[in-house]
């Protein structure tokens, strides 16, 4: 069921320039009719912006056929921040609510940029394809790996174009090293190994009164209704707390696991296993989710993976590479190893990464600038770098490592028939409650 638009006192109005319409306006050819004319420019509202949306609104703005012109965050200081950022670097103030429906509801907007909490990047994704808006979507992408499939049918459904917020992919280190892997450089890959960054504990439960300017149902949406306490509200709840997320092992570890999975399809050939141990933070603070991980993959033609926290990881990467990095992705093949990260790369042979690869060799879809990639691909109206596709690929597998864990049994997911294989009733567990009117479908 889509939610019902709320009632607000905000009326929309249009402004009359009688004065300015009477004057002669002359714009120069590349305003009528290159990628600055109006007809091209993409229009962006960017829904969340708080750390990274104001990042990510940091970097929109300064794009080529963009402009950003609409704000919506249930804080009022973020967003009138954030109009304050776009005001002075376009000239111009966009409009602002408290509200992401009301954006939505603006027909002129052509894509939205959504940075919120974890548990709201799935609602509100469907809501805007739903209202004909390209998405750029921060990851992880869903709470669930139900919303993970609603977005993907959406998508598809509503033709509309989707980028997945992993801007590794325009690290041409990035590029250069799976390109050496898919051109042969290790042989065949034989197994993969992936770290991100472990999870914490901690957060108050201590009850607080809601801050003035925060709408307080809005920022829990579709989760439970708790008290408001000083950490809730803040970016650290949405990582590691469960009401909002299901931790690093999703919130960071979608970098690497993308890596994992770019230009490649062993995790598409058929049903592949996972086993897990980890360590959960204890229960007697809000931050509650996984603190560290280390889970087995074993894909169907025969591809090991071993994903791990970076406690785990250190030592075991730190035999083979020295260079030390807190995620990563190595590929290991009978002719040596590519390990990359978001701050380095090594390789068994350093010189690889010097190869000209000739006009015939494997490559990736790849832009310098992964913020130009997502407004050139709205324009375009074609697919961007990193589609909803591998989105859902590489997330499955932080939801499925979790349920590993949790289960302590060994989980077989068809990635085909998206479904677990077994133990069959974990498939209860691919989706969760939703609070009021925020379900998915």
């Amino acid at each position: 069921m889509k939610p019902d638009i709320k009632q607000t006192s905000r009326r929309r109005f249009l402004t009359t320039t009688g004065a300015a319409a009477a004057a002669p306006l002359v714009l120069p050819a590349s305003r009528l009719f290159g990628a600055d004319a109006p007809s091209k420019v993409v229009r962006l509202g960017h829904i969340g912006v708080g750390g990274r949306g104001t990042g990510l609104l940091r970097n929109f703005i300064t794009r080529g056929g963009a402009r950003s012109v609409a704000v919506a965050d249930p804080f009022r200081h973020r967003r009138e921040r954030a109009a304050e950022l776009i005001k002075k670097a376009q000239g111009e103030a966009p409009t602002v609510f408290s509200d992401f429906r009301e954006l939505l509801a603006d027909p002129s907007i052509d894509a939205v940029v959504i940075a919120t909490p974890d548990h709201w990047h799935v609602p509100i994704g469907l809501a805007a394809v739903r209202a004909g808006k390209d998405v750029y979507l921060e990851k992880p992408l869903g709470y669930t790996m139900s919303q993970n499939k609603a977005m993907l049918d959406a998508c598809k459904k509503h033709d509309r174009v989707f980028q997945y917020g992993t801007q590794q992919r325009s690290q041409e280190i990035m590029k250069r090293g799976i390109e050496l892997v898919l051109n042969g450089a290790i042989g065949e890959v034989e197994r993969i190994e992936v770290w991100a960054p472990a999870g914490r504990g901690g957060g108050s439960l201590d009850e607080i009164p809601v801050p003035e300017g925060l709408d307080y149902d809005m920022y829990i949406g579709p989760a439970p209704m708790k008290p408001c306490t000083r950490d809730r509200i803040t970016s650290k709840a949405s990582w590691y707390c469960s009401d909002y997320a299901i931790g690093f092992i999703a919130g960071w570890g979608a970098h690497p696991l993308d890596i994992s999975i770019w230009g490649m399809n062993h995790d598409q050939q058929g049903p592949y296993k996972l086993r897990g141990k980890g360590t959960f933070a204890t229960p007697d603070a809000l931050f509650d989710t996984l603190t560290n991980w280390d889970v087995d993959i074993e894909f169907a033609k025969g591809i090991q993976m071993r994903f791990m926290s970076d406690d785990i990881a250190k030592q075991i990467v730190g035999k083979y590479r020295k260079n030390w990095c807190g995620d990563g992705t190595t590929f290991f093949g009978p002719k040596g190893w590519v390990s990359l990260s978001r701050g380095g790369y090594a390789a068994s042979n350093r010189d690889w990464f010097r190869t000209v690869h000739g006009a015939d060799a494997k490559r990736v879809d790849y832009h310098k600038n992964y913020y130009q990639a997502f407004v050139d691909a709205v324009r375009e109206h074609r697919p961007s770098v990193a589609p909803i596709e591998d989105a859902v690929r590489s997330d499955a597998m932080s939801h499925l490592s979790l349920l590993a864990i949790e289960s302590g049994k060994e989980v077989v997911w068809d990635p085909k028939a998206y479904r677990i294989v077994s133990p069959e009733p974990l498939n209860q567990r691919m989706s969760r409650p939703v609070r009021g009117n925020w379900a998915q479908s």
